[in-house]
């Protein structure tokens, strides 16, 4: 509840943004988010937290699925809906657009398809991650999960220097050009909107593999690392769409 109440005053006063009050609250709605989240994983490190089952009437039409499970699916489904809208648009902007820069002609294809391997072998190596702890391997576990941090952080290294690269180009926001400055919005935003969830994922991987330290996964209970997989896997699929969108066609 606390983390919902953080992220509605924050997403209220995104709307009233630039005035004084506005920004007061976008401060307060993250702090509140932000202890909220903070709290939980404290808890769930102390083995505080856990999600009771629910009655027999409840379960239908999910009766198979584990609570936390239909919720990361929920979870992937708005996700879906929040990348598959901006995309959208970007390409309506593209199309519509008289002029746009040519492929090949701003982004560095033959380093995107080395960010682009990057991030795929780190969707192998959390999958092996989950199948070593479905096997009861703790030092699998750590040994994929660090693997998939390394390529994970790897990925956001190349990127963070793509962009300062393409800055010093004059591929900003604000350009004098205005179909640069339009596809620069449009890269920034969307790659940008991507890298956040890569970080999420980097930060949520550091909480597993300090749990998987203190031997709280077990061959039985792992659900949190085959969800995080699921997430990982998420990830790894909008680049998929992302990569050709802005660096091929």
């Amino acid at each position: 509840m606390t983390l919902s109440i953080g992220a509605m005053v924050f997403l209220m006063s995104a709307a009233f943004y630039p005035f004084w009050l506005a920004i007061f609250g976008l401060i307060i709605g993250a702090l509140v988010a932000l202890w909220s989240v903070y709290a939980w994983a404290a808890d769930d490190l102390r083995g505080r937290f856990s999600v009771g089952l629910e009655r027999l009437g409840d379960r239908y039409p999910f009766n198979s699925v584990p609570k936390l499970k239909l919720g990361m699916w929920v979870f992937l489904s708005s996700e879906v809906v929040l990348f598959g809208s901006f995309i959208g648009a970007f390409v309506f902007i593209k199309t519509a657009s008289g002029t746009w820069p040519l492929a090949g002609s701003i982004h560095d294809i033959p380093l995107g398809m080395v960010n682009t391997i990057i991030l795929l072998t780190s969707g192998l190596t959390m999958v092996m991650a989950v199948q070593s702890i479905k096997e009861g391997d703790q030092r699998g576990l750590m040994k994929w999960l660090g693997t998939t941090f390394v390529l994970g952080a790897s990925f956001m290294g190349l990127k963070l220097s793509e962009w300062a690269n393409l800055a010093s180009t004059g591929f900003v926001i604000g350009a004098s050009n205005p179909v640069t400055s339009l596809a620069a919005s449009s890269y920034y935003f969307l790659v940008g909107l991507h890298g956040a969830h890569v970080v999420a994922g980097l930060i949520v991987m550091v909480y597993l593999m300090k749990k998987t330290a203190s031997g709280m996964y077990t061959k039985e209970e792992h659900e949190a690392v085959e969800n995080f997989g699921l997430y990982w896997a998420f990830v790894d699929v909008v680049w998929c769409f992302l990569f050709p969108l802005f660096y091929l066609l």
